[in-house]
């Protein structure tokens, strides 16, 4: 006995008017995952897990032997000398860890680009599922900061720095990563390290510097400096240099937050418009 709908339309047939959904549309959340699984096996998961433990662990030992160490200064040796490096280690990471991941998507992208699902998607999920890794990085920093903090007696007063320190400069950094991914994915593999590179020298050379807002992988460290009291080369600063000024923070986030939202959509439509 076949069983019709009232309105006269064989069942399995859609009414009209009626939006059908394609069943190869998978939510952003499931594309992110995805890309997440793929970077947690192989060198990227490694360097995400262990880049913070690698900087922080001998420049600790350092610090206990170095003459501000003994001299009773040993967290504001410790601190300084790792947000220095972490600075400058932000955007070389977001260059090196785009152009891996990438490279490593040349293929399954060839293969997935043939399925009814909007390209720009691929690139916002590559874009997220980056920025979580160095999140993750990120928190690391945070414990072993706070081990350091808790080995020289001074965690509770030095806990909002520590912080503040780890995850306002992963919010200024967050157009670089989406900047190495669309230099990736438009001319590949060694430009993209070539802009970690640059991007790393920016964050030495160029933060303290007036036009420090033009540079976007300078924005992370600007972030650092008044942050941790320290100039880029880690340094402590003097009572009354303008570096002190947090005013630049929100600034360097908002620019931050703009510019990826830019290269998002432009990311999007290249690779939309990508012939493979």
């Amino acid at each position: 006995m076949n069983d019709h709908d009232p309105t006269g339309i064989p069942p399995g047939r859609p009414h009209p008017g009626t939006t059908v959904h394609p069943a190869d549309s998978p939510s952003m959340t499931t594309l992110i995952s995805t890309e997440l699984i793929r970077l947690r096996s192989g060198f990227i998961g490694w360097y995400t897990l262990l880049s913070p433990i690698v900087i922080a662990i001998p420049l600790y030992l350092g610090s206990i032997f170095s003459p501000e160490g003994r001299s009773g200064r040993l967290w504001e040796t410790f601190s300084n000398v790792t947000l220095e490096f972490w600075g400058v280690l932000i955007p070389m990471s977001a260059g090196l860890i785009a152009a891996l991941s990438v490279r490593a998507d040349a293929e399954p992208w060839r293969f997935l680009f043939s399925y009814a699902i909007p390209r720009r998607r691929y690139f916002t999920a590559k874009v997220s599922a980056l920025a979580i890794a160095q999140f993750v990085s990120a928190t690391i920093l945070v414990v072993m900061l706070a081990g350091g903090a808790l080995l020289t007696g001074q965690l509770a007063d030095v806990a909002p720095m520590i912080v503040s320190s780890a995850y306002l400069p992963w919010a200024a950094g967050l157009a670089v990563t989406a900047l190495a991914v669309l230099v990736c994915v438009i001319w590949g593999l060694g430009p993209g390290v070539a802009l970690g590179v640059a991007g790393m020298m920016a964050g030495a050379l160029i933060s303290d510097k007036s036009f420090w807002y033009a540079v976007p992988p300078a924005w992370p460290m600007r972030v650092i400096l008044p942050l941790a009291g320290i100039h880029p080369n880690g340094l402590a600063l003097d009572a009354d240099s303008p570096l002190h000024d947090t005013g630049v923070i929100p600034l360097a986030v908002a620019l931050s937050a703009a510019a990826t939202i830019v290269i998002l959509a432009v990311g999007g439509r290249y690779l939309a418009r990508k012939e493979v």
